[in-house]
C-alpha cells in the first residue's frame, strides 16, 4: 500500500510512505476464505496506534498483471482492465489465450474498499506496469491536476540538458515528440485529470481506530461473456448500456440496471457540467424488468464527460462515465470537412517529396508562438509519419477515403481523386523537385525503365526521406539537403535520441522499400472507396470505375500470401467480393485478378487455421492482425478457429461502464510512433492509451461475430458498439481534427493532438457502423444506434416495429429477430418498418434521389440460428448482388418456414 497524506491543524501529517511507522500506523495484511466460501478475501486493516489523528491521502493496492509480454510464455500472460466506479467498481484479469480464464476483484467492503481511481505506478517497481486500486486518492489527485504524478513532478534535469527548448519554464515533466517545449498543462481548464473519475477523498483515522480495506477475488464461470453474471453473484451492481456509453442529443439512450442482491434502484442523476465539459443527462427510472433489470433512460445535452449517479435502497452508489457527443452524422460532416479543406495540402503546395494533393498528419494543439493549431506535420524524426505511408502517414488518406466510401460527397471524393491522380499513382513535375516520386510503383514506371517488373504496384515505405550519411543510413542527418534539394530538416537532431530510432530518420534507400505489407491496405482503401463512388453513385470521379477496382485488386495483389495480419486487411475482402462479382458479370480482366486474390488469401487462412496464436505482426505479438485472422476465416467457413481469435479478443476488448474502456482496447508503444504527448516518458511505464486504432479494428471481428451468432446473446455486439462510437469521440466537433489515442492514466484523461493513425480505426468504424435491433432475453427489444417505434396491424394480425437509424452513415442495418443484414450500396435509409411476420419495407432518404440513379440494396442473411428465408425485394431486379429500384420504397420479403418470429415490439 502506498501511503500519503495531508492533515488536519490536530493531525498528523505523512509525507512519504516511510513516515507510516514514525506516525504509529500499523498495517496488516491477512487472506480469508469469503462467508459463502465461493471468492478469496484480500484484507488489510491500518490502525492508528499513535496519540493524534491521522489523515492519509492516499490508501491503495497493486494490481499488478502477470509479467512478460506474448508472445513469451503467452498461455500464461494475464492481462487486466478497470471500471473506476467506486463502491462498484471492479477490475477484471483476463489470460489472454486458452480458457480466457477470468479472475474479477470487488469491493468486499463497499463504504471502506471502494474503487476510486486506477493509478499506474510510476515509482521504481522494475520490470513490467503495475496498477493500483486506490481507495482513498486525494493527495494523487492534487497533483493529477497539474499532469503530475510522484516521483515526477517536474521535468528531469538530464532531459533538459539534452533538450534544451525543455528547460524554459516546463509546465510538466513530460517531453513533446517534435522535442521544442514540453506538453502544457492540460488540466488548467478544470476537466480532464483535474476531475477524477470519482471525487477525491482521503482517510481519517483516529487515535485507536482501525480502517478495514477489503477486496472479493472471484472466478468468473466461463470467460469474460459470464463477467456479469459473476459481479451478480459477488454483491455488486451490473449496469448494461443501450448504445453504449457515447450518447449524442439525436440518440436517446438506456442504462439497464441490475441492484446489489437485495436492494432497489432509489435514483438516478447525473452530476452537473464540469470545467469545459457542458454535458449533461436527464434521467429517468422506469419499472423493473421481469429479469431485474430496471431501466433508465437518457436523454443527453452539450458535449462532453457526464458521470451518472445511480443510488441504491442499501446506500451505495454505482458511476457510469459517458461521453456526449454532437449527431453522430455532424461528427463524420466535421471531420470529412476537416481532412478534405483543412488537414488536406493543395496540390499547388511546393513540395520538394510530391506530398501535397493529399490529407497530410494534423496537430491540433495550439501553438504558443502562433495562438493557431500547429497544424500540417510536414518534418517529423519519424520519417513514414510525414511521408503518407507507413500507420501515421497512410492513415490520413485513409481516413478520407474511409469516409467517403460510406457518405460520399462530390466535393470529398474529388480529394481522393487528387490523391490518387497527382500522389498516390503519378507525379507533380511542376511543384515536387528530381527525382519525381509516386507513393506507388507505377506501370508506366516499368515501361519506362525506371523501375523493375517486379516493384510494379509496390507502396513505397515513405515519401519523405532523410539524408544520412553514417553508416547503413545511420545519423548524422542533414538539417538542410535531402541529398538531391535543399530541405529544412528541422527534427533532424533528434535521429539519434531518445525519441526515434535507428531506421526513423529514413534515408531514400529505406524510404523506397516496397517490402512492407503493412503499407498497402490503406492505399488500397482509396481505389476502392472510388470504385464505390464510380459504380454506384452519380458523383463525378476522375477514372471510370473499372480503372479504380483494378488498380484495388492489383494492389491487394501484393499482400501475398503473408503469415501475419495486416490492419484493414478486410478491404482485401470487401474489393475481392467486388471482383467477383464484377467478373459473374462477364469481366473477365477482373474475375482472373479475384481468383488469384482469392488462392493467395486461402493460403493465409488455412496457415493460421492450424498455427496456434497466430497473432504477430512486425513484433511477435500485437493486437492488429486478429481482425484478418477472423475476416478469412469466416470468409472460408473456418468458424472453429476464427471463434478462437474472437475469444482471445475479448481479452483486451472489455465492456466497461467507463466509455473509454468500453470497447476500447489498449495502446502499446503508439503514441512513440505517432503521437506528440510522452506523458510517462521516463517512467518505465507504458503510456495507456484507450480508443486508438486498435479499438476500431478489433471490432471488426466482434461486430462480424455476432451478426453470425445473435444465439449467444449481445455481449459482444456491446464492445463492438462502444468502439464504434467511440472511435467518434477522437474527433473535435468543434474543427473535425482527429487524435490518435486518449491518454487513459489519470495524470492525463486528454486526447493526444496529432492526427497520428486515427485512420485506421475509423476505417472500421465506417465500414461496420448500423442501426441494430435487438430482442434481448433479459432486456427485452433494444435499438442500437437507431429508434424503434411499435407498429400496429403487422402481418398475421401481430404488431411491428419501426427502426429509425440514428448512426452516422444510414446505409446498414441488422434485424436480429431474422439475422438479416441489410446494407444499401448507393441511398441512405431513413426507416426500417418489419412487420413482424412476412416483410421489411425499407424507405430512404429523399436526398438520396440526388445521389443515385437507383437505390441498390443487398440483404444477407447471417445467422443461421434465425429463422427466414428466401429474401428478396418485391419486383426489383438483381444486379451483381443488389436489388435495384428507382423507387424511394423497397419491399422485402421472405419466408418463415413455418417458425414464429421473435417478439418485435419496441419497449
Amino acid at each position: 500500500a502506498m501511503l500519503k497524506a495531508s492533515a488536519p491543524a490536530d493531525a498528523l501529517s505523512l509525507n512519504s510512505a516511510n513516515s507510516a511507522a514514525a506516525a504509529g500506523l500499523r498495517v496488516v495484511r491477512s487472506y480469508e476464505r469469503s462467508a459463502d466460501g465461493a471468492a478469496l478475501v484480500l484484507r488489510f486493516n491500518l490502525t492508528n496506534g499513535g496519540r493524534s489523528p491521522v489523515e492519509v491521502g492516499a490508501v491503495g493496492l497493486a494490481m499488478p498483471e502477470s509479467p512478460g509480454h506474448p508472445p513469451a510464455g503467452i498461455e500464461s500472460v494475464v492481462w487486466n482492465d478497470a471500471h473506476v466506479g467506486g463502491a462498484h467498481g471492479w477490475v477484471e484479469f483476463v489470460r489472454v489465450v486458452g480458457d480466457e480464464a477470468t479472475l474479477l476483484v470487488t469491493p468486499a467492503d463497499r463504504i471502506s474498499s471502494p474503487l476510486e481511481a486506477w493509478r499506474p505506478m510510476m515509482e521504481d517497481l522494475g520490470g513490467g506496469d503495475a496498477y493500483e486500486w486506490v481507495v482513498a486518492s486525494a493527495a494523487w489527485a492534487a497533483e493529477w491536476a497539474n499532469n503530475t504524478q510522484w516521483p515526477h513532478l517536474a521535468m528531469s534535469d538530464s532531459l533538459k540538458q539534452q533538450y534544451p527548448p525543455f528547460a524554459t519554464d516546463p509546465e510538466t515533466p513530460w517531453p513533446t515528440t517534435d522535442g521544442k517545449r514540453a506538453m502544457p498543462r492540460l488540466a488548467a481548464s478544470g476537466g480532464g485529470a483535474a476531475r477524477p473519475w470519482v471525487d477525491p477523498t482521503t482517510l481519517l483515522l483516529r487515535p485507536g481506530e482501525t480502517s478495514s480495506i477489503a477486496l472479493r477475488l472471484q472466478l468468473a464461470e466461463a470467460g469474460p461473456r459470464t463477467r456479469d453474471a459473476a459481479l451478480a453473484k459477488m454483491g455488486s451492481a451490473v449496469l448494461r448500456a443501450v448504445p453504449g456509453y457515447v450518447l449524442s442529443p439525436h440518440l436517446p439512450g438506456t442504462l439497464f440496471v441490475q441492484p446489489p442482491a437485495g436492494a432497489t434502484v432509489s435514483t438516478a442523476r447525473a452530476d452537473p457540467p464540469s470545467g469545459a465539459d457542458t454535458a449533461t443527462l436527464d434521467a429517468t427510472l422506469r419499472a423493473p424488468l421481469p429479469s431485474g433489470f430496471v431501466p433508465v433512460r437518457l436523454t443527453a445535452a452539450g458535449y462532453g464527460e457526464a458521470r451518472l449517479r445511480v443510488a441504491f435502497s442499501d446506500g451505495s452508489e454505482a458511476l457510469a462515465h459517458y461521453y456526449v457527443l454532437p449527431p453522430f452524422e455532424r461528427q463524420v460532416a466535421a471531420l470529412g470537412a476537416h481532412l478534405a479543406d483543412v488537414a488536406w495540402l493543395p496540390r499547388e503546395y511546393p513540395d520538394p517529396f510530391g506530398r501535397s494533393a493529399s490529407v497530410m498528419p494534423w496537430d491540433r494543439s495550439i501553438c504558443p508562438y502562433s495562438g493557431e493549431p500547429c497544424g500540417h506535420v510536414l518534418n517529423d524524426a519519424r520519417a513514414y509519419d510525414a511521408g503518407l505511408s507507413d500507420d501515421a502517414g497512410g492513415g490520413n488518406p485513409l481516413c478520407l477515403a474511409a469516409k467517403v466510401r460510406a457518405a460520399p460527397t462530390a466535393h470529398e471524393a474529388s480529394r481522393v481523386d487528387e490523391y490518387i491522380r497527382w500522389t498516390l499513382y503519378g507525379v507533380k513535375p511542376d511543384t515536387a523537385s528530381p527525382p519525381l516520386k509516386s507513393l506507388q510503383i507505377r506501370e508506366e514506371e516499368v515501361a519506362a525503365g525506371e523501375a523493375d517488373a517486379e516493384s510494379v504496384d509496390g507502396v513505397r515505405m515513405t515519401m519523405f526521406y532523410y539524408n544520412c550519411s553514417g553508416p547503413k543510413g545511420a545519423p548524422p542527418c542533414s538539417d538542410a539537403s535531402s541529398g538531391h534539394f535543399a530541405w529544412r530538416y528541422s527534427e533532424a537532431d533528434k535521429c539519434h535520441k531518445p525519441f526515434g530510432g535507428p531506421t526513423w530518420c529514413m534515408t531514400e534507400t529505406m524510404a523506397n522499400a516496397t517490402y512492407r505489407g503493412f503499407n498497402y491496405p490503406h492505399q488500397i482503401s482509396s481505389y476502392w472507396a472510388m470504385y464505390h463512388v464510380a459504380r454506384h453513385t452519380t458523383l463525378p470521379t476522375a477514372r471510370d470505375w473499372h480503372w479504380y477496382l483494378y488498380r484495388a485488386g492489383k494492389t491487394a495483389l501484393k499482400l501475398g500470401t503473408s503469415n501475419v495480419g495486416f490492419m484493414d486487411g478486410t478491404v482485401a475482402r470487401e474489393v475481392l467480393a467486388a471482383l467477383l462479382v464484377e467478373g459473374e458479370a462477364g469481366n473477365t480482366t477482373l474475375a482472373a485478378i479475384g481468383a488469384q486474390l482469392r488462392g493467395q488469401m486461402q493460403r493465409r487462412q488455412q496457415r493460421w487455421a492450424v498455427t496456434p496464436h497466430p497473432y504477430g505482426s512486425e513484433f511477435g505479438f500485437d493486437t492488429t492482425g486478429q481482425e484478418e485472422v477472423v475476416v478469412w476465416n469466416l470468409y472460408f467457413g473456418n468458424e472453429t478457429a476464427a471463434k478462437l481469435t474472437v475469444d482471445h479478443v475479448l481479452s483486451y476488448m472489455r465492456s466497461s461502464p467507463t466509455w473509454p474502456y468500453h470497447g476500447g482496447a489498449r495502446s502499446w508503444g503508439d503514441v512513440g510512433n505517432n503521437g506528440k504527448y510522452l506523458a510517462t516518458f521516463g517512467t518505465g511505464v507504458q503510456d495507456r492509451g484507450q480508443m486508438h486504432y486498435r479499438a476500431g479494428l478489433n471490432m471488426i471481428p466482434l461486430i462480424e461475430w455476432y451478426r453470425r451468432h445473435p444465439e449467444e446473446g449481445a455481449f459482444l455486439l456491446e464492445v463492438a458498439m462502444g468502439a464504434m462510437a467511440g472511435q467518434l469521440v477522437n474527433i473535435d466537433p468543434a474543427t473535425g481534427a482527429t487524435s490518435m489515442m486518449y491518454h487513459a492514466s489519470p495524470h492525463m484523461r486528454a486526447f493526444d493532438p496529432h492526427s497520428g493513425d486515427y485512420g485506421l480505426g475509423f476505417f472500421g468504424n465506417a465500414l461496420e457502423t448500423g442501426a441494430y435491433y435487438v430482442v434481448d432475453a433479459a432486456l427485452g427489444p433494444l435499438c442500437f444506434l437507431c429508434v424503434a417505434t411499435p407498429q400496429e396491424g403487422g402481418g398475421g394480425g401481430g404488431g411491428g416495429v419501426a427502426i429509425e437509424p440514428r448512426d452516422a452513415y444510414r446505409i446498414s442495418a441488422y434485424l436480429e429477430p431474422l439475422g438479416l443484414y441489410v446494407q444499401s450500396e448507393c441511398g441512405r435509409f431513413s426507416r426500417l418498418v418489419y412487420d413482424g411476420r412476412q416483410s421489411v419495407q425499407v424507405e430512404f432518404e429523399a436526398g438520396s434521389a440526388q445521389l443515385c440513379a437507383v437505390q441498390r440494396l443487398k440483404l444477407t442473411k447471417q445467422a443461421l440460428q434465425r429463422p427466414g428465408t428466401g429474401f428478396a425485394v418485391r419486383g426489383a431486379p438483381l444486379v451483381r448482388g443488389a436489388y435495384e429500384s428507382a423507387s424511394l420504397t423497397m419491399l422485402v420479403t421472405f419466408s418463415l418456414e413455418g417458425a414464429a418470429a421473435a417478439p418485435v415490439a419496441a419497449a
